[in-house]
């Protein structure tokens, strides 16, 4: 019995450090989620879908809005066009390198907005169309993990680095065991909360570039703290495939008008 205990804990002692080794293998740091995110989230075809939002403000009034949302990763080109409502369709965004720039079609002119969030006067931001670039704008730390019906979520605090073009300079996000956002919080400056996201559901498919599997967004509900408006926002007809080249551009966009 004695030679068998003492085995026993030989044995235990050589596995210790092997099970402490293999814990931190299972659970990367803070840097490492976010890049697994925005590598889960990245194409190398480019994107097309149509964005449609559904408001409900406090008072129970509903406003419907329709995008049109084509993007190209590999030069950041980002090309938001309205469809719905009548009185907003024809305008847009375009994006070229890192300027943004406005449309209103009943003017026909052309803004640069340095203005990120507050797309077609929603709580929506640049962000939510765009590639997931949270690695490279955001410095992290670590806040543990929730557990949520028997589920551990990593709970990471983010904070803008200097000079990143971003709509929240700070974020809280809660990531599930295969790196899907579950939830994020947007906070100003002093720290007061400014919206509320709930991710309810990806949308897994191929990218035809890559040869792999990709997750782009399909349904996030948006929470406006100041207004209490929340915002549906659902990801439709989304293919990944080549695009005109001509595509983001001024002249497109204004094309679609006439």
């Amino acid at each position: 019995m004695v030679p068998a205990r003492r085995f026993l804990t030989l044995l235990t002692l050589l596995l210790s450090p092997t099970l402490a080794s293999a814990d931190k293998v299972a659970k990367p740091s803070g840097e490492e989620v976010l890049r697994l995110i925005d590598e889960r989230m990245a194409f190398q075809s480019d994107y097309k879908g149509t964005v449609r939002l559904r408001e409900l403000r406090k008072d129970g009034t509903e406003n419907l809005m329709e995008l049109e949302v084509y993007r190209r990763d590999s030069s950041r080109d980002l090309l938001i066009y309205i469809t719905k409502p009548r009185h907003l369709a024809g305008g847009g965004y375009l994006r070229m390198g890192r300027n943004l720039w406005e449309y209103e079609a009943s003017t026909g002119q052309w803004q640069r907005t340095t203005q990120r969030g507050n797309i077609v006067n929603t709580v929506s931001c640049e962000e939510d169309f765009d590639r997931s670039r949270l690695a490279e704008s955001y410095d992290v730390k670590d806040e543990g993990e929730e557990v949520v019906s028997g589920t551990s979520f990593r709970k990471l605090h983010l904070t803008s680095k200097d000079g990143a073009q971003v709509s929240y300079v700070q974020l809280r996000i809660w990531v599930d065991p295969a790196f899907n956002i579950v939830k994020r919080i947007g906070y100003a400056p002093s720290g007061r909360v400014l919206r509320t996201d709930v991710i309810r559901s990806y949308q897994p498919m191929k990218d035809p570039l890559a040869g792999k599997v990709v997750f782009p967004y399909k349904e996030v509900l948006e929470i406006e703290e100041a207004s209490g408006s929340q915002f549906t926002v659902r990801y439709d007809d989304v293919t990944l495939k080549a695009l005109n080249p001509n595509m983001f551009t001024k002249t497109w966009l204004e094309g679609r008008v006439r």
